[in-house]
């Protein structure tokens, strides 16, 4: 039994499809579970035992067309559902092929599921999973709290150690101390706050906790949103943008004392990895990614407008943005690190 699961496009999501993986796994023992996956995303899952094979997701349509006709996939799990991801299931003649119904799909999937923005995604993957199983006449509910745990392997090892305290020492980062971590970015204007507000967390955070803590700032890249955070706040901040790899940021998070992060990839591998970590949600809703793990706490102040889940703020006032005040996150991080 071969089944071919399509991933999403984001670091986050990737993650959070996992638990579901590991389900879907656990039931089907004998099945081999193939995964599509972005190259700069395989990092995530490498030396995940859920998972038997990779097809690394190409910008050349015909040749991840190819490859995935020559595996030839008896069954179709779409964890991102689009016009062509559906195609591909129909031109590859999967018996049973589940996914959501949008961008047509229904025209080439065998079962679609109806989109409900009340449901959690990870609960979503689930019944995604669920409705496979249905389909083969397997009538199983899974606990949703199983979704708990993310699964990210292969961060921990002696060479992600040694080649991450090789890093820090090489950016000034004093080993000696305990770590507060910050990763201000992501995909979305509207999930990041503004620069002058991540310069006074980081301020505040640094007149109380100078004697004993690093704090440090993590992204894939330094762009200037980035260098003007580290300006504007005096240096007081160590960075380790565009240093490290996924991996050693799960490492440097499990060493650390606390995660702050947006609602972005970074988040979710701090959830993976254990360490304590404060989610603030802007223009998401916070349990739209749940269920959380016991070490995670988000901040939220709803809007009249939020969420909206858009890129840039229709209204042009990001208002769910600009009414969070620095220092109610360092109060929580207080309460965090008590």
């Amino acid at each position: 039994m071969k089944i071919i699961c399509f991933l999403p496009n984001y670091i986050g999501d990737v993650l959070m499809v996992t638990p579901t993986l590991r389900l879907l796994k656990n039931f089907l023992p004998y099945a081999e579970i193939n995964v599509v996956v972005k190259k700069n995303l395989l990092e995530l899952l490498e030396g995940n035992f859920n998972i038997d094979n990779f097809i690394i997701k190409s910008y050349d349509r015909f040749e991840l067309l190819k490859n995935i006709l020559k595996l030839r996939p008896n069954y179709a799990v779409l964890f991102r559902t689009t016009f062509f991801n559906s195609l591909i299931t129909y031109l590859a003649k999967t018996k049973i092929s589940v996914g959501t119904n949008e961008e047509l799909s229904f025209l080439f999937l065998t079962k679609t599921l109806k989109i409900d923005a009340a449901i959690p995604f990870r609960t979503q993957c689930l019944m995604l999973v669920e409705e496979l199983l249905r389909s083969l006449n397997i009538n199983k509910s899974f606990d949703t709290k199983e979704l708990k745990k993310i699964d990210f392997y292969s961060w921990n090892n002696q060479e992600i150690k040694y080649s991450l305290n090789k890093k820090l020492i090489e950016n000034n980062v004093d080993i000696n101390k305990k770590f507060i971590i910050i990763s201000p970015c992501a995909s979305r204007k509207t999930k990041v706050l503004t620069i002058q507000q991540y310069v006074e967390i980081i301020k505040l955070l640094y007149k109380k906790y100078k004697n004993n803590y690093e704090i440090v700032l993590v992204n894939s890249k330094e762009d200037e949103m980035i260098k003007k955070i580290i300006q504007e706040s005096g240096y007081l901040i160590k960075s380790l943008c565009s240093k490290i790899n996924l991996k050693e940021l799960g490492y440097l998070f499990s060493i650390s004392s606390l995660v702050i992060s947006a609602d972005s990839g970074p988040a979710y591998i701090a959830e993976s990895v254990g360490v304590k970590t404060l989610i603030y949600f802007t223009s998401t809703l916070p349990e739209k990614y749940g269920p959380y793990s016991e070490n995670v706490k988000f901040f939220y102040l709803p809007t009249i407008c939020s969420p909206c889940y858009k890129n840039f703020c229709p209204l042009k006032t990001y208002e769910c943005i600009n009414k969070i005040k620095p220092e109610d996150i360092v109060s929580l991080v207080d309460t965090m690190l008590e």
